[in-house]
């Protein structure tokens, strides 16, 4: 495709202008498949109008699917995994290059910058193995864009994004006839509190049940994640991944990290919390015992602890732990370390987290999709877009932002859906006890929580950048499949699995 020339060309013509490409591709196994990328375009119906108009197109949603090379009789029985990430505003690049895709970026950097030039290598774990695989950048992600003439902010808002998502999900379906595959979403982040809506959202308005969800490195929204000032559940859902940050620093000599996790779980959920309930009320002795044991787990000093009066705020805690270093620790990944441009200063201005890792995806994925799938779209492929900003809350004003009835529901409607849940313990961005807070808050009946299991990772929000983690969670997802579908278990391996909730 020649090169658009913007003085001489509207953004009216998406669809014509960029045309879905298809190509072919052989796994190492000698699986053979078929990637399409290209556009989806969301009508909307106007009913504002006395008499019947047709559809408008609203937007239109860039897709990247994979499907193995199979006759139509077989690709019934075969599982789809529907992919999204978070933010709002994260294309599905994170999950698409880091997880589930057959090729990925390299991460043997570890938890340090990734270094240029950057390279993408095969991924021999990669669920399309054994799954059909729908990648989805919603609105103003990736290459998705709203039609122009359009309001603009159309698709931003948490009732506007789940009804937009839940309906490209429904076309896709429909338009390769997947309706009786065993169909999967996997959310990361934001894509958690979005996935749970759209399982409940699909099974309410179209009958279009899942057999399983994935949930990677989010809480579920609720009660126990206020992050209000002065929200006490707050502070203890954070306490455990404080304490985990600080033993990765070596700030708890001679500890293993399941010791001083269940040490800080135990406290966070009993003692912490009547702490910070008295407030004011506490005895002198008291308070002094509380800033003692909160420093102690969280590696800060007891002053410090003492100063905030024991509420720790996560935003003061990247700047706050490794001061005494000249370092700050990651948002994302508490194990990666950078600078401020202020050592003083009260909060980290970056996350380092997102400065070692921005590049190796932003290369990885312009590389992929012209060079390995030959596809050319001269938009810019929004990694993170802003353009989504402000995020509209529900039209729901007592709901927030809470998905936990969301998954309450999809949970009683569908009988037969599972859940996966994946947590690492180094994520501040979204610590991983809210999110088992949130789970023991479920609606269900507390039989119907063996639907629900949850694994713990030592790595962070975004679990596959630590390759042993990658490598367990990418078999973790191997095994929920095949044991929800009946199928061989891919990896031959016994799963490591935690408990259930």
């Amino acid at each position: 495709m020649s090169p658009i020339d913007p003085a001489t060309t509207s953004d009216e013509n998406l669809l014509e202008r960029y045309q879905p490409v298809t190509s072919r591709h052989e796994l190492p196994t000698g699986l053979a498949y078929s990637v399409t990328t290209g556009y989806f375009s969301l009508l909307e119906d106007d009913t504002s109008r006395p008499e019947a108009a047709l559809p408008r197109v609203t937007a239109n949603v860039f897709i990247t699917s994979y499907e193995a090379d199979l006759p139509d009789a077989a690709k019934a029985d075969r599982p789809v995994i529907i992919i999204f990430n978070g933010g709002p505003g994260s294309s599905s690049v994170w999950l698409h290059l880091g997880l589930f895709g057959p090729w990925r970026v390299d991460n043997s950097a570890g938890p340090r910058p990734f270094v240029p030039p950057y390279r993408l290598i095969e991924n021999r774990e990669t669920p399309l193995a054994y799954a059909d695989l729908v990648l989805i950048d919603p609105v103003d992600t990736g290459y998705s864009r709203t039609e122009p003439g359009e309001q603009a902010d159309l698709y931003h808002g948490v009732d506007e994004d789940v009804a937009g998502v839940s309906e490209i999900i429904r076309l896709w379906v429909t338009r390769h006839e997947r309706w009786t595959s065993p169909l999967f979403l996997a959310g990361e982040s934001y894509g958690v509190l979005r996935g749970s809506k759209i399982a409940a959202r699909l099974a309410e308005r179209h009958g279009l049940y899942l057999r399983g969800l994935i949930l990677i490195s989010s809480t579920l929204g609720g009660g126990s994640m206020s992050f209000s000032p002065g929200a006490i559940l707050s502070t203890p859902a954070f306490l455990p991944t404080y304490a985990a940050v600080a033993h990765y620093h070596g700030l708890h000599p001679g500890r293993g990290l399941a010791e001083v996790v269940a040490e800080a779980e135990e406290y966070a959920s009993g003692e912490f919390l009547s702490f910070l309930a008295r407030g004011h009320r506490l005895p002198p002795e008291e308070r002094a015992r509380a800033v003692a044991k909160t420093a102690q787990l969280t590696g800060l000093s007891p002053d410090y602890v003492d100063s905030v009066d024991l509420r720790i705020d996560k935003r003061r805690y990247y700047a706050e732990l490794l001061r005494h270093r000249g370092l700050t620790v990651g948002e994302i990944d508490g194990r990666f370390t950078g600078w401020n441009p202020d050592g003083a200063g009260e909060v980290a201005l970056h996350d380092p987290t997102d400065q070692a890792i921005r590049g190796a995806f932003g290369a990885g994925i312009n590389h992929y999709l012209r060079h390995h799938l030959g596809y050319r779209n001269d938009l810019p492929y929004e990694l993170i877009s802003e353009r989504v900003r402000p995020w509209k809350p529900p039209r729901d004003p007592f709901s927030g932002f809470d998905a936990i009835g969301a998954l309450s529901s999809a949970l009683r409607q569908n009988a037969h859906l599972e859940v996966q849940y994946h947590l690492g313990y180094y994520d501040i961005c979204t610590p991983y006890w809210g999110a088992v807070t949130d789970l023991a808050g479920l609606q269900i009946p507390r039989s119907e929580l063996r639907r629900i299991e949850t694994i713990n990772y030592e790595s962070g929000h975004m679990i596959y950048l630590d390759e042993t983690s990658r490598l367990r969670e990418a078999g973790d997802i191997a095994r929920f499949v095949a044991r929800l579908t009946g199928q061989a278990d891919p990896t031959g391996q016994t799963g490591q699995d935690g408990p259930a909730v």
